[in-house]
């Protein structure tokens, strides 16, 4: 159901959620007493008494949608969706996110788009500690790295102007599909950026494949991730199971396939509803919490609109004591392109001047605080 939170009580660790249109199970808004606390325009004063909320209430709203179990055309084509050239790949997507960019209660019910922290509200309202911890929110910077052209323009245009900001980025490359330029990926390490593993191919299938083909793929990948020091994972597309996840956590330190509000792509109502890392099938996940550059892309927006929507979600995790994460990609029709890349400097400038709120991280130094 959802609600406006228009008080919280006695609950200092949710007063940054007060004013927020959240979604909460009705099983646990009954269990905690609260139905009869929402007036008829839907705003929800929580009562001062303790409620009956525990961390398996916050688990289960955490992964309601958290896990991509159908597999998508993609997966299912008889050769890699790759393929077919980037740019027809992009008319289709594009086609599809302008016919559906207004009908966002269909295909981000729950989550909702662009971001929906309500997994974090639930965890908040479920304690009453009063010594919450405030410091600036990490800032996690990432790439998906999906051709030689993304490689090249990370080493020559993105690098360059993260450095000179004071940020250290972390980029996904898939291992498998086309001959690696080895020499520029150790550049990226030896300027003090991360890798990490995105798939095998990215055809797809490695989400749905049986295991013992799940495990090829993995473990193919296993030669990069040890030359450049990879310790996590991104799902190609961000198509994820429960069953990867598991592959995984003998495999990797991390992974970061599941968004918090995924909305339309990679299917529709996907996402986690945290900003938070957590523990899931054995293994530490750090969503991506901000909307992808893609999405925003395929849906119309033009890069001025993706800046301020990075801005304000990145605020609001930020007040949520989360991780900002975003995921961009360095191709020219994604944020490669001169408007993207002045959006994304214009976003890492933002982050760089409110220095009381936000500190730009990596997964290494996020999971050094988190586990």
């Amino acid at each position: 159901m959802t609600v406006r939170l228009a008080s919280v009580g006695p609950r200092p660790a949710a007063v940054w959620a007060e004013g927020l249109v959240v979604q909460m199970p009705a099983s646990v808004v009954d269990r905690a007493g609260w139905r009869r606390a929402i007036d008829a325009d839907g705003a929800l004063r929580i009562p001062p008494e303790p409620a009956a909320i525990g961390e398996g209430d916050v688990e289960a709203l955490r992964e309601r949608r958290a896990f991509t179990d159908a597999a998508p055309a993609s997966a299912r084509m008889p050769i890699a969706y790759h393929a077919v050239p980037g740019w027809a790949r992009a008319i289709v997507a594009s086609a599809i996110g302008r016919w559906n960019r207004r009908r966002a209660d269909r295909w981000a019910s729950f989550p909702r788009w662009p971001i929906d922290l309500s997994a974090d509200v639930l965890h908040d309202l479920s304690t009453d500690a009063s010594d919450v911890e405030s410091r600036p929110a990490p800032v996690v910077v990432t790439h998906d790295i999906d051709s030689p052209e993304g490689l090249t323009n990370l080493v020559r245009r993105f690098l360059p102007l993260e450095e000179s900001l004071g940020a250290r980025s972390t980029s996904y490359v898939v291992p498998c599909a086309w001959r690696l330029d080895d020499g520029l990926v150790r550049e990226v390490v030896a300027r003090g950026h991360e890798v990490g593993v995105h798939g095998y191919d990215h055809a797809n299938r490695t989400a749905f494949a049986a295991p013992a083909e799940r495990a090829r793929r993995l473990d193919a990948a296993r030669g990069f991730a040890e030359r450049f020091g990879a310790t996590g994972y991104r799902a190609p597309s961000l198509l994820r199971t429960r069953a990867l996840l598991r592959d995984l956590s003998a495999r990797y330190r991390y992974d970061t396939s599941i968004p918090t509000s995924g909305g339309l792509f990679p299917t529709p109502n996907n996402g986690c509803a945290t900003a938070r890392p957590f523990l899931v099938e054995h293994i530490v996940e750090l969503p991506v919490t901000l909307p992808r550059d893609g999405t925003l892309r395929f849906f119309g927006h033009r890069p001025d609109e993706i800046l301020r929507m990075w801005i304000d979600c990145a605020d609001l995790v930020a007040r949520a004591r989360g991780v900002v994460v975003l995921l961009t990609h360095c191709e020219r029709r994604f944020s490669g392109h001169p408007a993207m890349l002045d959006a994304y400097r214009r976003f890492l400038e933002h982050v760089a001047a409110h220095a009381d709120r936000f500190a730009f991280s990596t997964p290494a130094r996020v999971l050094a605080g988190a586990t």
